[in-house]
């Protein structure tokens, strides 16, 4: 009985720490699907999602109550938009300018963090605002990266000749942005990765496909271009 406990509690902290991994692939999704194209697929991507950045962001769980816990889900989450704003200046989706800005705002977020440390402690509520601000910066970070500054990335989890549409990412590179505002932008990528998921897995009556198709597809047309 122990034994099974302790195999059950594994899987549930194992499930966790994959979605806040995840955070920063989507909060708003730099893209990659199931095929290992972008290398940033491999270095980021295991959300979204948000879509999270998921998606943009599956709720970051500040469920934790250690602040040695708070602090590696902040950590992991500036380790992995760093490597995004890397891979865009490798590619070319990012351009000197875009980059000095991203990296501008990455290291006001870690001063933040060195304030909020001072006192030897990330409380609940200091994390929160921490969160916030990752939300915005994972989310001005895909903007960057899918503008027509520079080269223009495609949004590969929805295609790989699907690119946003210019009123989308002006939307989302907003720094000033807060973060409720990101996370709510970023919903309708979440909503149209899991239809895409349903039109392609589930068993669908052809009502209710032809009526998820409509949605998905008004979606997809309101944010971005297929090419």
């Amino acid at each position: 009985m122990k034994k099974t406990m302790l195999m059950l509690a594994a899987a549930v902290i194992f499930g966790l720490g994959t979605a806040l991994v995840a955070q920063d692939t989507g909060n708003a999704g730099d893209g990659a699907g199931k095929k290992k194209a972008p290398k940033e697929a491999r270095a980021t991507a295991k959300d979204n999602a948000v879509a999270k950045d998921k998606a943009p962001d599956s709720k970051d769980a500040v469920k934790d109550h250690s602040g040695k816990k708070r602090d590696a889900v902040v950590d992991k989450r500036q380790d992995n938009q760093s490597k995004r704003i890397q891979h865009g200046v490798n590619k070319g989706y990012l351009t000197p300018d875009e980059a000095k800005g991203l990296q501008d705002q990455q290291q006001k977020i870690t001063a933040m963090e060195s304030t909020y440390k001072a006192d030897g402690k990330l409380t609940k509520d200091e994390c929160g605002q921490l969160k916030d601000a990752l939300n915005v910066a994972s989310a001005n970070i895909w903007a960057e990266k899918h503008d027509t500054d520079g080269k223009q990335m495609p949004a590969y989890r929805l295609g790989k000749n699907v690119t946003a549409k210019d009123s989308l990412t002006s939307q989302l590179s907003n720094q000033n942005m807060t973060g409720a505002e990101a996370k709510a932008l970023t919903g309708d990528f979440k909503n149209m990765l899991d239809m895409k998921r349903s039109l392609s897995a589930d068993d669908l009556s052809a009502g209710v496909r032809a009526k998820k198709q409509a949605d998905y597809d008004a979606l997809l047309n309101k944010y971005y271009e297929v090419r």
